[in-house]
């Protein structure tokens, strides 16, 4: 066989491999780019929640959406198909803090051509540290911008196909179909969470334990002074959206920690400014029916997703016989002073038991 031939023998199976390895990764499509789905591409690992959700929104038609979801990690467990009256998109990111709801708010709207109708915001208090602690989150995240200018890219989501990286995520993707995590996605940009064991709970418990404690609300905790006004900012640059602000609901034991690291004052500042910013917000924290019983988390804070079935119908003001009545009391400033010293009364009983 001469040069010629052997030439376009390995150029023709070098052409081949390659279209088996695109094709492979177009298949499963593990970065959402693209909107098949199937038994084998059904559980994605949310392991770059922003980028990941920005190519869902930018490839898969954002305009039929009417209403967009924000938060961290812990509104991701909240079923966008879940909202009964509302169309929504759940673009909840891990670690989300509130400098970067505008820049995500500003990038679906250029994806979507027009404002959304409704905007809810799972706000943490977390993310009212500007300490040492706070900083570090929020300089380890990249603006948003950079995340939808990798979508629009060119050819992004054809170049990917035939990157390695690409690949081991569809491998990934195929062996959570029968192994699934608590932090998997289905193509329908939902949580498929799965009750974990006591053991990796317990884990996660002491872990966060120690976090919280010695740094999310310990002493080099600061509060944001900058926080109200990244909410005005949001709410001025938006002004024909309706703004459903809630906090989410963290586990008692978790909620005793705020407390006993001197934080409570803090929580009431924090209220107060989002009270007099957006004229009312649903709080779950604290303790009430669903916080007091840690069977509903799967650590300290992140809920299983039924509790975010409950939110969204109590945001959203659907009737639902098993919300309890004191889970997501809507505070305004009608309410807000004897909201406040209900929540420290409770903490007083439950120093006294």
């Amino acid at each position: 066989m001469n040069g010629k031939k052997w030439v376009k023998l390995w150029f023709g199976a070098a052409l081949i491999c390659m279209a088996l390895f695109a094709g492979f990764n177009y298949l499963i499509d593990p970065l959402w780019t693209f909107s098949h789905s199937h038994r084998y591409n059904n559980a994605q690992v949310g392991f770059d929640e922003r980028q990941l959700k920005t190519n869902r929104a930018y490839f898969g038609g954002l305009e039929r959406y009417d209403a967009l979801l924000l938060g961290s990690s812990r509104t991701t467990y909240i079923d966008q198909n879940d909202f009964k009256n509302l169309k929504v998109f759940n673009y909840s990111c891990s670690s989300m803090y509130p400098n970067e709801y505008k820049g995500w708010v500003d990038i679906a709207k250029e994806i979507k051509g027009s404002e959304f109708a409704t905007v809810l915001i799972g706000v943490d208090f977390y993310g009212s540290n500007a300490g040492v602690f706070g900083q570090g989150q929020k300089s380890s995240t990249p603006p948003p911008r950079g995340y939808l200018e990798k979508s629009r890219s060119f050819m992004y989501r054809y170049k990917e196909l035939l990157v390695k990286d690409t690949l081991e995520r569809s491998i990934e993707s195929i062996e959570r179909t029968s192994t699934p995590d608590t932090t998997d996605y289905t193509r329908n940009n939902a949580k498929k969470t799965i009750r974990i064991s006591s053991q990796r709970k317990q884990e996660a418990v002491n872990f966060q334990t120690g976090l919280y404690a010695n740094h999310v609300y310990g002493e080099t905790y600061l509060y944001d002074t900058a926080l109200k006004a990244e909410f005005e900012a949001l709410k001025r640059d938006n002004p024909h959206s309706k703004f459903i602000i809630f906090t989410t609901p963290i586990a008692k034991s978790l909620f005793e920690i705020l407390v006993q690291s001197g934080r409570l004052e803090d929580y009431e500042r924090w209220m107060r400014e989002l009270v007099e910013v957006f004229g009312g917000v649903y709080d779950f924290m604290g303790l009430n029916s669903v916080t007091t019983h840690e069977e509903h988390y799967a650590d300290l804070h992140h809920f299983y997703p039924y509790i975010g079935e409950l939110i969204a119908d109590r945001i959203t003001n659907v009737p639902n016989g098993k919300l309890p009545q004191d889970f997501g009391i809507f505070v305004t400033k009608a309410n807000l002073e004897s909201h406040l010293a209900a929540i420290r009364e409770m903490v007083e009983k439950s120093k006294s038991k």
